[in-house]
């Protein structure tokens, strides 16, 4: 019996998608099955360590992260490989399952010891287990989350022991932990609390982070770093799978899925159609790199939470969860039967159905935003001639009106707003570039599904659809969009308002254009500005060539006319005085380069930094996205004034950084120039003292 799209539903974040608890298999894991990542490789291997090498096995571990990265799976598969690899027979499982589940129903302890003792004689008698260290102690509400935290971090690293310590912590409650110990005079744990955040930071100069550099027994992991949805850094192997490919390849196994056309919505249900294009690999593969551009574009990641809902999402619909609606297919099924009705009854149903359909779609759910600025607008001139209209016609155009004037949002789960919406304004395949190529042999590109849709929705479909490029629910509402447009084109019928016709046909065939293109755009991975997200993918896995020509781009910002210029006589945030007004400070250029991030002992980072001059302690920025998109933009004949904020505001702060260096560095200050105003004099630097001479 088919389990899917159903049992989908189950894995968004607000259902068994959500919270996992310690040794509940079936909370915050739908896919019911543990998903391999590097983390959990490394943990195994740190079991084996502590019994074939436990005096240079750090026995502290700390994995810090937000809520829905699966720290608690980690702890969870650290205990399990603990007890295989002590030959323990299940006994630590057993007693900390004890303790995490109880079936009197009191209170979960917020810390469990266990005893690591077997027949062989063991360095490390018991595994103590802080499932959340954000939670108050049942036992002793009265104390906050942090002082617990410091509390244990004193007794088990900082105290003599042999007992191995494993605890989950976001970096809220560390940065808490650290006022505590710092106020409490706690010195040697303020300085490994320290020493931790800086360990789980995405900067430059963080240290190793397994072990710490100076706390060589103690481990963290920053789980909230490393990528879910490709292979990066020391995993990057053919034998490594990421973590988003697996939770698909459950989610699409084909024997928990009705056949193809089989199930009650037949050939036009979304979620089998959905189910039938991901089972390409090639397909599937692209969907993972769009969602990897999402994670570069935006500098966010992808959490387990994130990935269980949106896979639901994308599979089995959002509007699945209203009551009595059914299963998908179901609801499927239903939209079919009311598109094709002629009870008056339906008409408002049937006019939406075949636009709910192709948007239940994944390419669609994913992109599902719609301009609706103009439908008030567009309504009005449909009654300048709605009289003269068929029913199909005028089914389908106050269908496109109901559909772009809905709340298309409320069937987004809260979850996954933001994330979608973030995704659109950078990756809309809708704006992707026209010179894109398309099919297999690449002789097409968008600009001609352009050039068809701009002279009729018919040209445009009749190009399309002898590549099978699109499913059946795409074709019968282009189908249906074709008639319209073709009547709108009747002499008859346009005689009325020819103007108003024409701005409904626009109207058409733009929406028509828009939904091949995202449809096509997430199917072969072609999106807004794609060849410069390749470009940054490999700047973020470290092409020297690109992070080179990025950081001399950045250097040309940043200085003018092969000088750097400073006003001193002004404060960062303020505005420039008048020109004759302004101290300037103008040194030599100040190079830019990109630095070499360490990988010892710590995951991938997706973030590159780049060092600003040369002066002794310069200032460090990170190549974001935004700004490796200004340079490009900028080459390519951009004007510094149309700079997004976001970038001028990073370049100013980096200018003010910068100075403040510069003035202070003697050596720099051997070559520089003040100029005052207008004035014709410079004041220079020589033998340590201020020298005046002409310009």
């Amino acid at each position: 019996m088919p389990q899917y799209p159903s049992g989908l539903l189950d894995w968004a974040g607000h259902r068994a998608g959500g919270v996992r608890r310690l040794f509940h298999s079936e909370s915050g894991r739908p896919s019911r099955t543990v998903i391999e990542t590097p983390l959990l490789r490394r943990l195994r291997s740190w079991a084996k360590a502590l019994k074939e090498t436990p005096t240079t096995t750090p026995r502290v571990v700390l994995l810090v992260g937000g809520p829905g990265n699966g720290k608690t799976e980690a702890v969870e598969s650290a205990i399990l490989a603990l007890d295989e690899a002590l030959n323990l027979s299940g006994t630590l499982t057993a007693h900390l399952k004890a303790e995490f589940i109880k079936k009197d129903f009191s209170p979960v302890p917020r810390l469990a010891i266990a005893p690591l003792s077997n027949k062989s004689s063991t360095a490390h008698p018991s595994l103590v287990v802080v499932q959340d260290a954000s939670v108050n102690d049942p036992q002793r509400p009265e104390i906050q989350p942090a002082q617990l935290l410091v509390e244990d971090l004193e007794k088990y690293a900082i105290e003599p022991t042999t007992a191995a310590y494993l605890a989950c912590v976001n970096r809220g409650i560390l940065d808490d932990a650290l006022i505590f110990a710092t106020e409490g005079q706690k010195t040697e744990v303020a300085r490994l609390v320290s020493q931790t955040i800086r360990a789980v930071g995405v900067n430059p100069d963080a240290i190793s982070c397994w072990p710490l550099a100076i706390f060589s027994h103690v481990a963290v992991w920053p789980m909230d770093v490393e990528t879910l949805v490709a292979t990066a850094g020391e995993d990057d192997s053919p034998g490594s799978t990421p973590a988003a490919e697996q939770l698909l390849a459950v989610a699409l196994k084909e024997s928990d899925w009705p056949q193809f056309g089989k199930c009650a919505g037949k050939e036009l249900c979304p979620h089998c159609n959905s189910r039938d294009l991901l089972s390409d690999s090639n397909i599937r593969a692209n969907l993972l790199t769009v969602l990897r551009w999402y994670e570069l574009a935006s500098g966010k990641r992808w959490t387990f939470r994130d990935l269980n809902s949106l896979i639901s999402y994308l599979l089995a619909g959002a509007h699945s969860d209203d009551a009595g609606i059914g299963s998908p297919c179901d609801w499927a099924a239903r939209q079919v039967v009311v598109s094709a009705s002629n009870v008056d009854r339906t008409r408002t149903a049937r006019r939406l159905a075949p636009y709910l359909l192709v948007s239940a779609q994944y390419q669609h759910a994913l992109f599902g935003s719609w301009s609706s600025k103009h439908v008030r607008s567009l309504e009005k001139d449909l009654r300048s001639f709605e009289e003269k209209l068929t029913m199909g016609t005028k089914d389908t155009v106050v269908g496109l009106f109901r559909f772009l004037a809905g709340t298309r949002g409320a069937s987004v789960p809260a979850t996954l707003q933001s994330q979608l919406a973030v995704a659109l304004e950078f990756l809309d395949p809708a704006l992707a570039d026209p010179e894109t190529p398309i099919g297999k042999d690449g002789e097409k590109t968008l600009r001609d599904v352009d050039v068809r849709f701009s002279q009729s929705v018919g040209a445009g479909l009749a190009f399309v659809r002898p590549h099978r490029w699109l499913t059946a629910p795409e074709l019968g509402l282009l189908e249906r969009l074709r008639d319209a447009d073709t009547e709108l084109s009747d002499g008859e019928t346009r005689r009325a308002s020819p103007v108003a016709a024409s701005r409904l046909q626009a109207a058409l065939r733009d929406f028509a254009c828009r939904l091949v293109r995202r449809s096509l755009g997430v199917r072969f991975a072609f999106t807004r500005d794609a060849a410069l997200l390749r470009e940054f993918q490999q700047v973020a896995e470290g092409q020297k060539e690109l992070l080179h020509d990025a950081s001399k781009q950045v250097e040309l910002l940043l200085n003018e006319n092969e000088k750097f210029e400073i006003c001193l006589n002004t404060t960062f945030g303020e505005p420039l005085p008048p020109r004759a007004h302004r101290a300037l400070l103008r040194t030599m250029k100040q190079k830019v380069k990109a630095l070499q991030l360490s990988l010892d002992g710590r995951p991938a980072s997706s973030v590159r930094f780049l060092q600003i001059g040369s002066a002794k302690n310069p200032p460090q920025i990170p190549l974001t996205y935004e700004l490796f998109r200004s340079v490009r933009e900028l080459r390519g004949g951009l004007l510094r004034a149309s700079l997004p904020r976001t970038v001028v505001a990073l370049l100013d702060t980096t200018r003010a950084r910068l100075a403040g260096v510069v003035v202070r560095d003697s050596e720099v200050l051997d070559d520089a120039q003040i100029f005052l105003g207008e004035r014709p004099e410079v004041i220079g630097r020589e033998l340590d003292s201020f020298i005046v001479y002409p310009r």
